[in-house]
């Protein structure tokens, strides 16, 4: 069954893109089959995708009330589909409230700062906001980014996460040149941006967060 996993943030900048750049082109190397959804108007994602350095497709959506049919119709491509990724470009929308809708997992970007993370802490709770007017079950975790672990900003940001209850993965994308490489070269993390990355796609399969390693669909 295909797994719609959503990536959400109500901050512009906080990653949101370059996560799901970074899941996307190592779940392909993993032998799954992916498809990726940008809705953003800055068409960062879709921009990368037309490279075609990563085997996967893509489709640009900017009407928020053709997502949930493109999405059906996605799923029900031959040969199925692992993953739907959909980027978006915030939560203030229509659209992102289809995004979260549609998921069964949705992943919040969270840089080192405090902005970012009280973006991510609002998004949080629009996430469960709208899982409740639906009345599903919608898994949802902050992932930190562009993050140098430790520091006293990134700790007090964690504690900060930690008291609002909000839950996150342990693993971090750190701060690494590798990540901005990949806008430009069509291709997914390399070096040592590639192993942190790695570290986070390890731990959403350790947690049962991605159905295509064996998960259930968010639920942890």
């Amino acid at each position: 069954m295909t797994q719609v996993i959503s990536v959400v943030q109500e901050k512009g900048g906080a990653g949101k893109t370059t996560l799901l750049i970074t899941l996307a082109s190592l779940m392909v190397a993993d032998g799954a089959r992916v498809a990726v959804i940008d809705t953003d108007p800055q068409h960062n994602l879709e921009d990368w995708a037309k490279k075609e350095e990563i085997d996967l497709d893509w489709i640009f959506e900017d009407n928020d009330e053709k997502l949930i049919p493109t999405i059906r119709a996605l799923k029900k491509a031959s040969p199925a589909y692992d993953v739907i990724l959909v980027d978006t470009a915030g939560f203030k929308s229509a659209m992102a409230v289809y995004a979260i809708n549609a998921a069964g997992l949705v992943l919040i970007p969270s840089k080192a700062n405090e902005s970012d993370a009280k973006g991510a802490i609002k998004t949080y709770r629009h996430v469960h906001g709208v899982a409740d007017s639906m009345d599903k079950d919608i898994g949802a975790y902050v992932v930190m980014m562009d993050v140098d672990p430790n520091t006293n900003i990134t700790e007090a940001i964690l504690a900060s996460l930690e008291e609002q209850e909000v839950p996150r993965l342990n693993a971090m994308c750190a701060h690494r040149t590798g990540f901005k490489e990949m806008m430009s070269t069509g291709r997914g993390p390399e070096g040592s941006a590639k192993r942190s990355a790695q570290s986070v796609l390890a731990e959403l399969q350790i947690k049962g967060l991605l159905d295509y390693y064996g998960g259930h669909n968010g639920k942890a």
